[in-house]
């Protein structure tokens, strides 16, 4: 019934990848010479910024159900009032900090803003430069390098002390405001994903960088190393991913260990392809086939996606009646009505809304059937919201219903669908659920949709509705495993052996 979009930090190292491709492409084709010349940033005037804050508060109460359930209105006003107040002209850069200083107070995972990509593009277009790293930030608050695109094999791996004279705790500070999501480990997760954009709009980053680091917790260094333009950028990930798995646009992965009856299937997203069903078709057939007994699913880094996926894979092993979610609260927003089929919507302002939201499921999902949808009104806005309350359905496959034992692997970037696929797995106890709890909420707001701001064109991500797992449990926490295991030993397991092998360890 309602589909729950990806958010923007955690979408796949691949399409970073062909994000890449394509600033390269566009330079190539340009012909231009990066190093010839200066990014100037684009200043924005008071008026402006006056108006999009504006924007900002109308979208905000007229699409989201409800915004202010971490931090009341009246202290969002405040601080919308407080920016305003102390407004001056300003670049783009200082503009992003202080609008994601804001909307990172609503403490929502898709409710954000977004870095215009053209913005961006013009940034390597006019010469701009990046760090030649990337990092990933442990348990205990240490930044690690996890890619390395400089000559210095001494980087490789290496914890990081500070940045251009900027300590790493002090930098954590700075940045942890632009990060989103309710969950702290999930917004770790942007501090090592987003770090060079973060440190470009806080502090600029020039033709080089100067890094204080240690190697294998020894030798302590402070070297001086060059930034890339995005050429250059592209064409040092292309050569250490090239032939990789991370650069193929396989949404899933499917693998036999071949001498026992163990399988595993990576679940990379929950985006719907063309074909989808037939591709969870063959694994399951297979399953059968190969009289495989033990599955493995892998949602680790998975972000998320559309509920097909969820409702197409559940049809293979859950024989009991179920639900995706018990609840849904949503507001009918212009936004959300945009999630109907176009026959629906043609006859929205004719028809109730309860019977056109009733219809709606009927169409969109197999499996969900709406039991009661009860109507209250948003009291910031006086627009209607509605509980929409389901009923389980029975809806399996009769000829490749596996009902083997499922072993399901999580980790803090299991994310808003993938999270709600865990969440079903544990209320109706089909999975062991193995790993990290998952970074997004068991009861996540979600379906989001995008607005993009009418002068700095940022995008202005927003939640139209929230969902609630098949139990009803509400405790502000994503899924938590049934065997916890900490990320820097899980994220080593890759094959069948390995996370079988990690299993029993962890099972004793």
């Amino acid at each position: 019934m309602i589909s729950y979009s990806y958010p923007y930090i955690l979408i796949p190292m691949m399409k970073r990848v062909f994000t890449i491709v394509l600033y390269v492409i566009i330079l190539q084709c340009l012909n231009i010479s990066m190093i010839a010349q200066t990014f100037e940033s684009r200043v924005l005037d008071t008026s402006l910024m006056q108006e999009e804050l504006r924007f900002i508060q109308r979208k905000l109460n007229e699409i989201h159900p409800e915004p202010y359930h971490y931090i009341s209105k009246q202290t969002f006003d405040e601080r919308v009032e407080k920016i305003r107040s102390d407004l001056s002209s300003m670049t783009m850069e200082q503009w992003f900090i202080r609008l994601s200083t804001l909307i990172s107070s609503l403490h929502d995972g898709h409710t954000t803003i977004r870095y215009d990509e053209n913005e961006r593009t013009r940034y390597y277009q006019e010469g701009g430069k990046t760090l030649p790293f990337s990092l990933t930030m442990l348990d205990n608050g240490r930044m690690i390098i996890q890619d390395n695109f400089t000559s210095d094999s001494s980087l490789d791996s290496a914890e990081i002390y500070s940045v251009d004279g900027h300590q790493i705790e002090e930098l954590i500070t700075a940045m942890r405001p632009l990060t989103f999501g309710e969950m702290d480990v999930f917004r770790n997760a942007q501090l090592g994903n987003r770090f060079a954009l973060f440190f470009r709009v806080l502090y600029g980053i020039s033709d080089s960088v100067t890094l204080a680091f240690t190697h294998n917790n020894f030798d302590n260094k402070t070297k001086k190393y060059a930034c890339l333009n995005g050429m250059q950028y592209g064409e040092q990930w292309n050569n250490k991913y090239a032939n990789k798995e991370v650069q193929t646009s396989e949404h899933m992965k499917f693998t036999l260990h071949g001498k026992r009856p163990i399988a595993l299937l990576n679940l990379y997203d929950f985006n719907t392809y063309e074909d989808y069903q037939d591709s969870i078709f063959h694994v399951f057939k297979t399953i059968k086939e190969q009289q495989i007994d033990t599955l493995i699913i892998d949602i680790r880094g998975n972000g998320g996606g559309q509920f097909d996926i969820t409702e197409e894979i559940n049809q293979y092993l859950m024989d009991t009646s179920w639900v995706l979610v018990s609840k849904a609260k949503v507001k009918m927003s212009d936004e959300f009505m945009n999630i109907f089929p176009g026959i629906i919507r043609f006859f929205m302002p004719v028809l109730p809304t309860k019977f056109l939201i009733s219809t709606a499921a009927y169409f969109v999902s197999r499996n969900t059937r709406v039991d009661e949808i009860i109507k209250t009104v948003d009291t910031t806005t006086d627009a209607p919201l509605y509980d929409i309350y389901t009923r389980p359905n029975k809806h399996f496959s009769e000829d490749y219903l596996f009902k083997g034992t499922v072993i399901l692997l999580t980790d803090r970037r299991s994310y808003s669908m993938s999270g709600m696929f865990a969440a079903i797995m544990k209320d109706y106890k089909r999975a062991i659920i193995i790993g990290e709890e998952t970074g997004g909420l068991a009861n996540p707001h979600g379906a989001m949709t995008s607005v993009v701001l009418p002068y700095s064109k940022f995008s202005f991500s927003l939640s139209t509705s929230r969902a609630y797992r098949p139990s009803g449990v509400f405790d502000d926490r994503g899924v938590i495993p049934d065997i916890h295991i900490p990320y820097t030993t899980l994220k080593q397991a890759k094959t069948i052996d390995q996370c079988m092998s990690l299993i029993h360890d962890h099972s004793n």
